[in-house]
């Protein structure tokens, strides 16, 4: 666990308020509509795509990351790693994920070679994890996607080449792993943890099926937001936020990815 500082969660009654404005505030970004009569104002208008499931979670957001630890893509794979421990600390130091530590649980991708990524998603679930973070090879992804779909968790990867980052955003990710010689796909790992845990702050909730239903809304929302805590400030008072983050491009459409590139894998959607 990623020692942190926790935080009072907000009220059930000032959550479902947030989810209720969050139902009707990313209703186009998500591609969804309800036709029928008119709603009176102040009565949420329900999505269809977008239902609040049966909370499972236990209270702790779990991340696999999955990385290239052997193989061709093995080079990446520290990079990987900096990135999700990074972006754990700095939630953490903004008052936790449902007010709790984010922990890491780090798994092998490997390559196309192997079917050892596929394998350590199957794992993930008896470990108590809660989404997948990679494995940011777009040679993985439908394997990837499938053994998370069949392990019912989420994920978010990166399917292009690394986004360029800047010598601050570098160092940082070097505060983590001071050995770091290669920063590729450090950024995409820091943004999808950063996604995760806000799709757990949306839906109240760490279980799966809350993190896969609001992973969409995390960057289709009204109101933009740079990083893990901005977003919070935002979600004090609304809940339609669009987190920007590190990698130019957060996007669910892999058609034509550019250089940050990160889309949701595993989702039942």
């Amino acid at each position: 666990m990623i020692p942190g500082s926790t935080r009072t969660r907000r009220p059930a009654s000032a959550r479902r308020a947030a989810l209720a404005v969050l139902a009707t505030a990313v209703a186009v970004a998500l591609t969804a509509c309800v036709s029928g009569p008119a709603v009176p104002s102040g009565t949420p208008t329900p999505v269809a795509t977008m239902v609040q499931p049966n909370p499972t979670g236990d209270g702790t957001v779990v991340i696999g990351a999955l990385v290239p630890l052997s193989g061709a893509n093995a080079v990446h794979g520290n990079a990987g790693l900096a990135g999700v421990a990074l972006a754990a600390r700095d939630i953490a130091e903004a008052g936790g994920a449902l007010g709790t530590p984010v922990i890491v649980v780090p798994g092998d991708a490997a390559d196309a070679t192997s079917t050892r990524g596929a394998e350590s998603v199957a794992t993930f679930a008896g470990r108590g994890v809660d989404a997948v973070v990679g494995p940011n090879s777009a040679d993985l992804v439908d394997a990837i996607g499938a053994a998370a779909l069949a392990a019912g968790l989420p994920g978010v990867t990166a399917v292009a080449e690394p986004e360029a980052v800047d010598d601050a955003f570098a160092a940082r990710l070097r505060s983590s792993d001071p050995t770091l010689a290669d920063t590729a796909f450090g950024a995409e790992s820091y943004d999808a943890t950063v996604m995760i845990a806000l799709a757990a702050e949306l839906a109240g909730d760490d279980g799966a099926a809350s993190i896969a239903e609001f992973l969409p809304a995390v960057t289709s929302g009204g109101v933009a937001c740079s990083s893990y805590g901005a977003c919070l400030d935002v979600l004090k008072s609304r809940a339609d936020i669009r987190y920007t983050g590190v990698a130019s491009t957060l996007t669910t459409d892999a058609a034509a990815p550019v250089a940050g590139t990160l889309v949701l894998i595993g989702l039942t959607r």
